[in-house]
Parts: C-alpha cells; structure tokens; sequence
C-alpha cells in the first residue's frame, strides 16, 4: 500500500518568522493508524522533520518553520507511511535515581530530577546555546532555589516554597507520558502536593515539552493544571511563589555578573521589572564569556494574564500572579485563588533558550510567534 499524501500550507501572516513550531490535525479515519511519516517542502524538495500524536478523532502533526518572509507562503506536502530518515531527540530515564535526560542529536539539554530525596521536582542542570549552563540550583542565598521548578509559598496554609521546618513537599507519582522523536521531547507527570505530615492537598500534572527550532536554540513549553482532588484549595496571597521559577546561572545575574533584565514593556532590571505586569520577561548575561538568555513567555490563556514577576537582580526569575498585596500595595489588591473541589486551573507558559540578549534574539518576535503563530491550512 503506498503513501497517502495530503499537501498543506504555512502562510506567515503579518511578521517574518523564525524557528516556529506549527501544526496541522488530520482526520484519524483518513490517515489511520501513523507509523511512519515524511514531510517535504515543495519548494525545495527537501525532507522536513515531522511528528505525530494522536488526539481524540484526529492526528495531530508538528514540525517547525525554519524561516518565512512576512506575507509569504510555504507548501508541504506529507507523506503518511513513509519512513523519514531524521533523528533528534532522546530520552535517557533512571527511575531508580529519580532523574530523566533529555538530549537532542547527542547533546545534553536538560536533567529531570523527580526521586524522593528532593523536596520538589525540578531541571537541573539546564543547558543553553553551546551547552552552557544557564541556571544553578540551591545557590548560597537561596537554597530551595532549584534552578526551574514549580512551588507555592501558602497552600491552605502550608509553605511548599522554602525548605524550613514543617515545609510540605511535591511528590512524584509517575510518568502518564514520555514521548520523543525528531521535533520534540515531552514528559507529561502526575505529582501530589502534602503537608509535612503527608495529608494531601492538590494534584498537579505537569507537562515539558522541549523544541529544537535552531540550531543551539531551544523552546521548552511549561503546562501545570493544578487540581483540586481533595476539597478545596486555597493559593494564598505571597510574593513567595512561582508556577514558572527560574535561576539563572550567578555568571547571568545583574548583581554579579553584568547581566540585564528586560520585560515586553522595555523595563530594565529588578527596579523597572519587579512586580510588574509584562507579557514576557528575558533574564541575559554571560557564561564562560559568551551572552546568552532565557525568556519567560507569559500565554494569553493563563489566569491574571498578563502575569507579574518576581523579578531580582541577583538572579531569580518567576510568574507570579499571588503577590498582589506587594506588586500592588498602593491599590490595596489580594492576590488569593481558590480552586473548588472537583475543579482545576492551568498555567502554560513557554521558555525560550537564546544566543545574545533579548533584543540580539528578537524575543518580541519569537513571543508573537508563541501566541499568533502562522496559519496552517489545506493546499
């Protein structure tokens, strides 16, 4: 039987684009079950990496736009059943010491470590462009700093932020998913946020997925829905949280080492930035003498969007839309949610791994790309 072929097209709208991922849905009944797949640009003749995913009653195929001109067109056509000749994401995962890997064409990006002994799941280490490090975990001033991770300063009464006495803790239950393959890598975990005591307070799954859009650039996408199992949950009003929390590499960092916050605004450092509301904020500076960044992309979809951010010159980056009774003092705002029994909240946002700082890697544009990405439709 050979291939069935379907033809799309990827129109950039209003901006050029760079690196984006994109995607197009197929009926499941008209390409069944997919094992294999090839994607060529028509254009150029050349093969594109694809992947694919079932959901529901369609198939869902990703694969990233390298470059396209504002008001230009590329056609694709795809071919299911045909076997693709690309590598590029692996996945390396111990469940005895609690950690997973995940790599792409051999190099290291990213260490998941989810074991017992630490008191929240968290990356580290997080490799930018050229492998460099661009976080650090439990620094001198901060130790329950874990250098990107999730955590809540006041849940129904419980501090799951800090690592003091009678902290509550983020317990790995399990994988639901782990998924690899030339476009993507993903993860998808069940964990149960405690008390010190054990008693159980929320659900939460959490979801990475890591992109390779260019070349020793990386998007790393960041979903938790937080569900609320086991009656009520209050996330209370704190400056001490972050469903994003990000460290950066002391080297990056304002106070030591140079480097330069800006948010979507134009704010510029902890004074412009902190407790401020901007769609996305970039953390910048140097590692080993070479300028790199990490952007924060805020979604539209999140609650209280656009976020505030937690924001310090000596190198902690969060979204945090709990503190208000700090970001907004002068309004007289509380930044309390509650989450009903039987009901869930998610936060989605997306990380971008660049080269140079935030205007050297156009982060406005790769954030327009993130939330108005190119349109994807039947040639």
């Amino acid at each position: 039987m050979g291939a069935t072929s379907i033809r799309f097209r990827v129109e950039a709208g209003c901006h050029d684009r760079v690196g984006v991922p994109v995607w197009a849905d197929v009926s499941a009944d008209e390409v069944g079950r997919v094992e294999a797949a090839t994607l060529v640009d028509l254009a150029t003749g050349a093969e594109v990496p694809v992947q694919w995913e079932r959901r529901g009653d369609v198939v869902r195929f990703y694969w990233v736009v390298d470059w396209l001109q504002e008001g230009g067109a590329r056609d694709y056509e795809l071919r299911v059943g045909e076997e693709s000749k690309f590598t590029g994401f692996s996945i390396a995962r111990d469940d005895e010491a609690g950690r997973l890997d995940v790599s792409f064409r051999g190099r290291h990006i990213l260490t998941y470590n989810y074991g017992p002994e630490w008191s929240k799941p968290h990356v580290f280490p997080l490799r930018g462009p050229f492998g460099l490090m661009v976080t650090e975990t439990e620094p001198a001033d901060h130790k329950h700093h874990r250098s990107l991770w999730v955590a809540h300063g006041d849940v129904n009464g419980v501090d799951i932020w800090s690592e003091a006495e009678g902290h509550g803790r983020i317990v790995h239950r399990g994988f639901e998913r782990v998924a690899r393959g030339p476009v993507y890598a993903e993860l998808a975990e069940l964990n149960t946020w405690v008390s010190a005591e054990g008693r159980e307070l929320v659900d939460e799954v959490r979801t990475i997925r890591v992109w390779a859009p260019r070349d020793e650039e990386y998007y790393i996408d960041f979903t938790v829905e937080l569900r609320a199992a086991y009656g009520d949950v209050k996330l209370a009003d704190t400056k001490e949280a972050g469903i994003l929390s990000i460290r950066v590499a002391r080297s990056m960092t304002v106070k030591e080492g140079g480097g330069r916050i800006t948010n979507s605004w134009g704010g510029v450092n902890e004074r412009e930035t902190w407790g401020r509301r901007a769609v996305w904020c970039d953390y910048s500076g140097e590692v080993n003498g070479v300028l790199v960044g990490i952007a924060a992309f805020d979604n539209p979809l999140n609650p209280r969007h656009p976020t505030y951010w937690h924001v310090r010159d000596y190198g902690l980056m969060t979204a945090n839309v709990f503190g208000l009774t700090r970001f907004e003092r002068e309004r007289g705002l509380r930044g309390d949610m509650v989450i009903r029994r039987g009901e869930s909240v998610v936060f989605t946002y997306r990380l971008y791994l660049h080269r140079g700082d935030a205007e050297d890697a156009d982060v406005k544009s790769r954030y327009i790309d993130y939330v108005h990405p190119p349109m994807v439709q039947r040639a």
